[in-house]
């Protein structure tokens, strides 16, 4: 599904001092991706041409210059395709401004009628163009980019990144959280949750002998790890230990925004009325550090209709912490 929505530029014939702006956009998209700008675009007569971008090519006998007479099509709005009757002459149009090769930029795509017209002819001269998915491909692929793309599509970029967050960058190096029994690694620096792998938290307080009733005691140790085999192997060696299960929470979940900082708030008052260990405590504080990278955004709104249904769940199986 696009991302970019090309009618946030607005149509070229309708006079209303933004007319230009497809034609600003192909200026500046063709210079991100390196081609040299020659003649920028221009109101009047134009010749057929858009604007001309030169395309510095190096090999091993050397560097060559190649011209590109550029025309641009902006058809979001209709949602029409460039038919080869809006683009005439081109041979002509391309040796009248001695150029060497013609550059569609069009905010649909060609017609079948125009691409056959281009192929054939290669035989004379270069011959390419962008549509609307070969340029948002382009443009979401790097950082600057994606500045380029706030620009012409404010609204269209803002709903991308709000939907597709991104890990804060706030060291230099991070280690990613991995499973304590298998290792594997259950988010990674980029953000991501390997497929098919869900992952969990577990907490584990220390079982009192002179309490029959299990009465709420100190959570001394906890893991994170791959729910299913691993989880249970964990669970058993825990059990071995004398300890009791106190809780869990998928690791995923607690990566929502509202949800890790209601967590913090509730380790801080957990801590304080002293119903972690230290050795438990400095674990935490292992796993929230590395948990905060993919926590530093704005939520989804998927998490935003995780969080309301957490909400509605009782204390109880929110995890160990007690309010």
């Amino acid at each position: 599904m696009p991302v970019l929505d090309f009618r946030e530029i607005p149509e070229a014939h309708v006079s209303a001092g933004h007319q230009d702006r497809f034609e600003f956009f192909a200026r500046d998209f063709l210079e991100y991706i390196g081609y040299g700008i020659v003649e920028s675009p221009s109101r009047g007569a134009d010749g057929g041409k858009d604007l001309i971008v030169l395309d510095v090519r190096k090999g091993v006998g050397g560097e060559s210059n190649i011209r590109w007479l550029v025309s641009c099509k902006h058809k979001a709005h209709s949602g029409k395709s460039v038919s080869v009757d809006e683009e005439v002459s081109i041979l002509e149009r391309v040796k009248a401004k001695r150029c060497a090769g013609f550059l569609g930029f069009y905010s649909t795509l060609p017609s079948s009628g125009l691409q056959s017209r281009l192929a054939e002819l290669q035989n004379g001269i270069e011959t390419d163009w962008f549509d609307h998915e070969r340029m948002e491909g382009r443009l979401l692929r790097s950082s600057s980019g994606i500045e380029l793309a706030r620009r012409y599509f404010p609204k269209s970029t803002q709903d991308w990144e709000r939907e597709s967050p991104r890990p804060a960058q706030l060291f230099e190096e991070s280690d990613p959280l991995k499973c304590e029994y298998c290792g594997k690694v259950l988010v990674d620096p980029t953000g991501t949750f390997p497929a098919n792998r869900t992952s969990i938290i577990s907490f584990w307080r220390r079982k009192d002998p002179a309490d029959d009733y299990n009465h709420e005691t100190q959570v001394v140790d906890l893991y994170w790890s791959c729910k299913g085999h691993c989880d249970r192997e964990l669970e058993r060696r825990k059990s071995m230990l004398g300890l009791l299960f106190d809780g869990w929470e998928d690791v995923p979940d607690v990566c929502v925004p509202v949800v890790y900082l209601r967590w913090i708030m509730m380790a801080i008052n957990n801590a304080r009325d002293g119903h972690f260990s230290a050795e438990a405590l400095e674990k935490l504080k292992t796993f929230m550090i590395a948990a905060f990278h993919f926590v530093s955004r704005s939520p989804t709104k998927k998490e935003v209709e995780l969080v309301r249904s957490l909400m509605e769940l009782p204390p109880f199986v929110a995890g160990p912490f007690r309010s």
